[in-house]
This record gives C-alpha cells, structure tokens and sequence, in this order.
C-alpha cells in the first residue's frame, strides 16, 4: 500500500483535498508544486515515498511531470490524472505501468446522477425546440413573414384572378421573389392591386432582413441549430452552467442517458468549444448569472439546472440568480471549497451540492491504499 504519497502539480484544489484524506486514513503525503525541474527531481530523490500522483489542470503539464516521475522513479506507484483522451491512450503505450485516472469523468457521473435524482429524464420522443440565437431567431421571423405573403398573394391571386393553384403559387413566388407582375394582374380591381403592392413591400423587407440574419450567422461560430442534435430543448432539459472540462464531460453523460442539455458559456475560447459541435452538444454564449439568459434558455421549464464552472463563487452566483427567478428550481452546485459549501447549503436549502476535489480525492487515496 502506498503510505508515503507525493503530490505533484497544481497547489491547492485537488491535490490539498488529496493530503487531507491521506492524512485522515493514516498516510503521509506531501504537495510540490515547483516548476523546477531541479526541486522536483530533489524532491523524488527523496528514498521514503511510495507512491507519486501527478495533479494539474493542464495536461501538457500533467504528462510532463508524469513523465519526469516515471523516469527518476520507475519503482515507485504512479498515478495521473488527464482530460485528454488522446494524451492518455499515447502515455499508457508509453509508460503502461502509469495509473491513468479520468478526474473530470468521474465528477460529471456524479453530478450526471444527481441530476437524475433531482428529476432529470430521458426523452426519447423529444423535448420540443428552442430559438435562442438572435440571428437565427431573425431569420425564422423573416421567413415566417415571406411565407405568409405568398399564402396571401397565392389566396388573393386565385380569388381575383381565378388561377389554378399551381398557377397561383407560381405568379405569386415570383411577384414576392423577383416583385414580377402576375398575369392578368393590371385588369385586376383596385383591392387586388393595393393587396399585391403591401405583400410585395414586406417582402422586400422581410428578404433584406432575412439576408442580413444569414450572412451574421454564416460569419460567427454556430453553436445551436433550429433542427439536430444541436437543437436547444424547450422543456424538460437541463440547463448547464459552465462548459470547461467536467462541463463537457457532464453533458455527453446526460446524452448518453437520453436526456435533453443545453450549455451555457462565458468564455468563447473555451477549448472545449470546438469539441461541442462535433458531438452535437448544443451550447450559447452569455453569463449563467444573467436573468435574461437564464429566462431564454428556459429556466422556469427546465428539469434541473446544473452550475460546473470552476470557480465556486460564480456558480452559487448562478444558483441564487436562478432560484430567484423560480423558488423551486431543482439546482446542482459543483463545489471544490468546504466552507464555500457549508455556507452555500445554509443559504440555498433546496440546492444539491457535490464537492468535486473531494470525490475525486476520496477516489484516489481509496485507490493508493487499497481500500476500494
């Protein structure tokens, strides 16, 4: 078993809720969280450890170190902790006998649980859809608009006209479309010929607007869709806060379990950003804290709402402008500090608090000693 433990990577988080439960189950364990190369090197020089856990949120600096532990320490245990699935397939060829453990994985099954448990479901026959891009929002109205001046220059055709259907829908595109006179149209009465003019003005608006909605969508990342996987549900779904890493991680378990998400993301370079539109996992840009936001991605309709940004106090900002909106919104806080969480469960009764540096803490020492 692996009583002495050093911990490197990142400062506190994590690695800190690692010693403390360490500590707590008899172990002895130590944080280095140099850069140096020499003070590393120093410190794994050191004959009494049994074991090195490699903790960082980037995992260039994760599999560096890994691989410097690995090569000073090849008779020690080594774990890892890494988001990138291809980083983790290349280093488990290259050192095999590393422990290479998912941190971000194992926290989005938890919350994806609670989630569940709070009353998310699947939906398989769908949970409606949501509009919640401006230019696309734009280009729907535009076109509603467009299809409504040729059901009427189609009616008013056929009825002053006597056109065939056929010839009605026809003369009618083409007068919206191209504002081309209908046959017949100047021995047309007055009524027709006033009733013609207007649908063919707002047309022509309605063509302008349409074009500048598609040309805005065209020229920006495209994170929604109006139909598809990337569609944004209207009800019944759940609205997640924060899309980093364990957010990423959350929502693909969500739609592996059949129910309905839609992401919401302050920083538009996120890196998993990109990640988002190859898997279809519909995501808006904006602060979780917003009411408006929150209202037009349906807060008051939605399942449970889940607040995973890394910073704690923004996603207890989050889950107070949200309850504020709707009393009994079921609400899942990602917690890494226990007294952010002790007093946030004080503040939101209701609320559903998973303390993530310290499952995957727990997971890790029941590991290196044993004990799962």
């Amino acid at each position: 078993m692996a009583r002495h433990v050093l911990v490197l990577g990142d400062g506190g988080g994590v690695g800190e809720a690692l010693i403390r439960r360490l500590e707590q189950l008899g172990a002895s364990a130590s944080l280095e969280s140099s850069g140096n190369a020499r003070a590393l090197a120093a410190r794994l020089a050191e004959r009494h450890w049994t074991a090195v856990v490699v903790l960082s949120h980037e995992d260039a600096l994760a599999l560096r170190l890994t691989l410097l532990a690995a090569q000073l320490r090849p008779d020690l245990t080594l774990w890892v902790g890494l988001f990138d699935q291809t980083i983790a397939h290349q280093l488990r060829q290259i050192a095999p006998a590393v422990n290479v453990v998912a941190p971000a994985a194992l926290v989005a099954t938890a919350l994806a649980d609670h989630c569940h448990a709070l009353g998310a479901r699947p939906h398989p026959r769908g949970s409606g859809v949501r509009i919640v891009d401006d230019a696309l929002r734009l280009m729907v109205r535009a076109g509603g608009v467009l299809l409504a001046g040729l059901v009427a220059q189609t009616a008013i055709t056929m009825s002053a006209l006597h056109d065939s259907l056929i010839d009605a829908i026809y003369f009618g595109a083409r007068s919206i479309v191209a504002a081309a006179d209908v046959p017949r149209a100047a021995q047309a009465g007055t009524v027709f010929k006033l009733l013609s003019t207007v649908i063919t003005l707002a047309s022509v608006v309605a063509i302008a607007v349409f074009t500048a909605a598609l040309v805005r969508r065209l020229s920006r990342p495209r994170y929604t869709a109006l139909l598809g996987r990337r569609r944004v549900p209207a009800r019944d779904h759940v609205l997640l806060v924060g899309f980093g890493q364990i957010g990423f991680r959350l929502a693909l378990e969500l739609r592996r379990r059949g129910i309905p998400v839609v992401a919401l993301e302050r920083n538009p370079e996120a890196q998993c950003l990109r990640l988002a539109r190859g898997v279809g996992i519909p995501v808006v840009l904006g602060r979780g804290d917003d009411r408006e936001m929150l209202e037009l991605l349906g807060v008051r309709t939605c399942s449970a709402l889940a607040a995973v940004t890394s910073d704690d106090l923004a996603n207890v900002s989050v889950g107070l402008a949200a309850i504020d909106i709707r009393s009994d919104l079921p609400l899942v806080l990602r917690l890494g500090d226990g007294d952010v969480a002790a007093e946030t469960e004080s503040l939101l009764h209701l609320v559903d608090i998973l303390d993530a540096h310290r499952l995957v803490a727990n997971m890790l020492a029941e590991r290196l000693l044993d004990l799962a």
